[in-house]
């Protein structure tokens, strides 16, 4: 594919939604391109297991394969690379530069996901694989059933998830990392109600797979605990810099706004997946795709 050609979209980002959309788009014989860096969050997913279709689950980067292996079947190619910047020209096309060379569009579709805000843990990847450390109690909480759980983030984003991990009957311990004075009476009558128990101390170290423990967690009042799972509620980064530079406007998490046919405050930009406001799941992902890739062929 000719560098100086105007393509009908460009579309950032190889994962769940980036891949979709290169299907829709082929599939509605559009001439799109998709700059991918390789940073999808399915490459870190051991196991997800609410993908409809696989019942007993698929790994992230079998499902990652799967979806490359769909969009190649309608002849959208893949340029690997990471986009450094988006601008808009006088004509409302775009032009998309990186260190490998620079491509238009009449449109782009943004599907750059975000990264989670990893603990400091020796072999995280290793306890991730042995289901030690989970990141969305959305997808596996159900796995964790009648188990012991913390949940290790500052008020706010860790008590919601310390409630939301409770309805799956576990026993569950929200490591609040010194914000409990932060948090206000009803919300603590709340996870009493739930059963969730509070650490006395911030965690001091976090270990896995230590003396036949899943999880164990040294305060830093001495105490030492033992869990089986630990959910780190510590937050996203989402990827939403490519827009916000074209004056894109985001929420204060860094999740683009869209409107229902999920384009951005930017005419012609539009945004799928992790980076645009919504829940952060795969079929959330790919439904956005659809919509934003449908919308973009209408508009052609």
């Amino acid at each position: 594919m000719r560098q100086e050609e105007v393509l009908d979209c460009l579309i950032v980002g190889g994962g769940a939604a980036g891949l979709t959309a290169a299907v829709y788009l082929g599939r509605y014989r559009r001439r799109a391109l998709v700059l991918d860096c390789g940073g999808s969050r399915l490459r870190k997913i051991p196991r997800t297991r609410n993908v409809p279709g696989f019942p007993d689950g698929i790994e992230g980067p079998e499902l990652l394969r799967r979806m490359q292996e769909h969009a190649g079947k309608y002849g959208v190619p893949t340029a690997h690379t990471e986009v450094q910047r988006i601008t808009k020209l006088a004509d409302g096309s775009f032009r998309a530069e990186s260190a490998e060379g620079a491509w238009r569009a009449r449109f782009v579709l943004l599907a750059t996901g975000a990264r989670d805000v990893e603990p400091e843990i020796e072999g995280l990847h290793d306890a991730m694989l042995a289901g030690q450390v989970r990141y969305c109690p959305v997808c596996d909480g159900f796995e964790t059933q009648d188990q012991r759980v913390a949940v290790l983030g500052r008020a706010g984003h860790g008590l919601r998830e310390s409630l939301f991990i409770s309805g799956f009957g576990n026993e569950v311990t929200w490591l609040s990392m010194a914000t409990q004075e932060e948090v206000g009476m009803p919300e603590l009558a709340r996870l009493r109600e739930a059963g969730v128990r509070l650490a006395d101390s911030p965690p001091h170290r976090i270990e896995c797979g230590v003396d036949n423990c899943g999880v164990r967690v040294e305060l830093q009042n001495g105490q030492v605990l033992a869990f089986d799972t630990l959910y780190p509620a510590l937050g996203l980064h989402h990827a939403c810099d490519l827009a916000t530079a074209l004056g894109a406007r985001s929420r204060p998490d860094g999740q683009l706004e869209v409107d229902a046919h999920q384009q951005t405050t930017i005419a012609g930009l539009y945004a799928a997946g992790d980076v645009a406001m919504d829940l952060n799941q795969i079929s959330v992902a790919t439904g956005h795709a659809a919509i934003a890739s449908t919308a973009i062929h209408n508009r052609l």
